[in-house]
């Protein structure tokens, strides 16, 4: 049986390409300035001026130069080779070669990341669900971080993640707590950056509850800090939310709150 990753693989091969030229990553808009980050990553992670900052999972890089930007020394990470690829082009285009670079590894599985000892690790967005193993994912966090350093983390919250998100009434349609068994994705879905787009690779996605989020890092030494939960997201993730001003994504002012994003640090 094909492993969960190298199915994954291929399906992030195939979207980056569509990312790239999306309205919703506004690659041209980040080439003019734009900083991709979000306020509450930036206020928790502070100044990163020069730091050495690890990214997990960063797709094409747009947050890792981000950080690079802020004065951070930064590597990213991705499995994908088109968003490897894709990451160092647009590094070179906007002038960031030198306080950026990008490792093509699964995060499971690359182990020290260039000579390890980072100040800052970082991920956000997208990131565990698509991993089979949260206890190799905190290794790769252990290897690789300072002793002073500290671990972020921002991605939606778990208990958001039981629901449908193709209603507004909030229906439960996943599991909770992890099965071993991945979540099977079939081709033909429209991409979360392009609706236009129909993706012709399947997927495989888990489920990860916060015990096990925590616990992994926990049985590897770390001690999880500052948990935060938010009631917005940082993209439409039901149909009924709104932009607001600040950049995040709210739900209708009548719904009832429910906790979209879940944010916390780790350290030694």
């Amino acid at each position: 049986m094909e492993d969960a990753h190298e199915i994954n693989k291929r399906w992030w091969n195939e979207v980056t390409p569509v990312h790239t030229r999306s309205e919703f990553y506004d690659v041209e808009g980040f080439l003019g300035g734009r900083n991709t980050l979000g306020a509450i990553e930036r206020n928790a992670v502070g100044d990163v001026a020069g730091k050495r900052l690890l990214h997990l999972q960063c797709h094409f890089g747009m947050d890792s130069m981000s950080w690079a930007r802020l004065g951070a020394d930064v590597t990213g990470v991705d499995f994908s080779s088109e968003a490897i690829a894709n990451a160092k082009e647009l590094a070179e285009r906007a002038g960031l070669s030198d306080s950026v670079r990008f490792v093509e590894a699964d995060v499971t599985k690359v182990g020290v990341v260039n000579g390890g000892g980072h100040d800052v690790i970082f991920t956000s967005f997208g990131t565990i669900v698509w991993l089979d193993s949260l206890d190799n994912w905190a290794g790769t966090i252990a290897e690789n971080l300072a002793r002073n350093g500290v671990f972020y983390f921002l991605d939606s919250h778990p208990t958001i993640m039981l629901f449908d998100e193709e209603t507004s009434d909030f229906r439960i349609r996943y599991d909770y707590f992890h099965q071993e068994e991945a979540l099977f994705e079939p081709a033909g879905a429209s991409d979360y950056a392009d609706a236009t787009y129909t993706i012709q690779s399947e997927s495989r996605s888990f489920s990860w509850p916060t015990q096990d989020i925590f616990g992994a890092l926990e049985r590897k030494g770390l001690t999880v800090t500052d948990v935060r939960e938010y009631p917005f997201g940082a993209w439409p993730q039901f149909p009924d939310m709104e932009k607001h001003d600040d950049g995040y994504w709210y739900r209708t002012a009548d719904a009832k709150s429910l906790p979209i994003l879940l944010g916390f640090k780790a350290r030694w």
